[in-house]
């Protein structure tokens, strides 16, 4: 399990810019927590970029690129860093896979660097692409995931019906969400300390993403969410070493 939260985007990018941007979908939407608040590209280029001014090195692990519409016949889609704002031969030159919907690449090995872009070329110059939410930066890895039998993945139905007098029902169809539910259990002082800080960072008012199977289930089982309520942490054993459990439990935002 992968959790990221640190997210440079949000705490360091003090400048983003873009190759092409729609004059009302401006590149800084990437920003927005709301991710239906989205960036699109322009109409007068092939060759798209969107660029981070971290203000200084920063150290980043992974870049997730949520509610895309690039398609798979665009090309050249890559995650780039360097020391200074030149581009001819960047110290990182990283490809990301193509994936409908939301993109993750995780690097090999952690990069520290002030600036870095997501570059990509549209089967097209005269179509727009757009990019949601955006997360660079670091994560953290759970040495132990979710409580075996006990994760729950609950799909929430925001429609609203109603029945007339005639017995019919009316709906007004509204987005499903889901929540996320689960527990770790008997783990140690690392991973606790790890959860505690997540909560500390992020309250129930920050989102934040959640790659519960990164290896097996990347997309599938890949959030962005707030958490519902934060758990308290239990002692289940002190001799030898400290046993904790924490409860989990976060729903998506739109």
């Amino acid at each position: 399990m992968r959790i990221f939260y640190d997210n440079l985007i949000d705490l360091s990018a003090t400048v983003i810019t873009a190759g092409s941007e729609a004059a009302d979908l401006p590149a800084s939407n990437v920003q927005h927590p709301h991710r239906g608040k989205v960036y699109r590209t322009g109409v007068s280029a092939a060759a798209e970029w969107i660029k981070f001014d971290l203000g200084s090195a920063q150290a980043v692990q992974a870049v997730i690129l949520l509610d895309h519409t690039l398609t798979a016949s665009d090309t050249t889609i890559k995650l780039q860093g360097n020391a200074t704002d030149s581009w001819g031969s960047p110290s990182v030159d990283e490809t990301i896979t193509f994936n409908a919907g939301t993109m993750v690449l995780y690097l090999s090995a952690e990069q520290t660097y002030r600036w870095w872009r997501v570059i990509f070329t549209k089967s097209a110059a005269g179509e727009t692409r757009d990019i949601g939410r955006v997360f660079l930066g670091p994560y953290v890895e759970c040495t132990q995931s979710f409580r075996y039998g006990d994760a729950e993945i609950k799909p929430v139905d925001l429609s609203e019906t109603d029945r007339a007098l005639g017995g019919q029902t009316f709906s007004e169809i509204k987005p499903i969400y889901n929540e996320i539910k689960g527990s770790f259990y008997w783990i140690d002082d690392t991973q606790a300390t790890l959860l505690k800080s997540l909560s500390d960072t992020v309250g129930t008012h920050t989102p934040f993403f959640l790659s519960i199977d990164p290896t097996n289930k990347g997309y599938d089982l890949l959030y962005y969410g707030k958490f519902k309520q934060l758990s308290a942490q239990k002692i289940e054993h002190t001799y030898g070493g400290y046993k904790w459990s924490v409860g989990f439990e976060m729903a998506e935002e739109a």
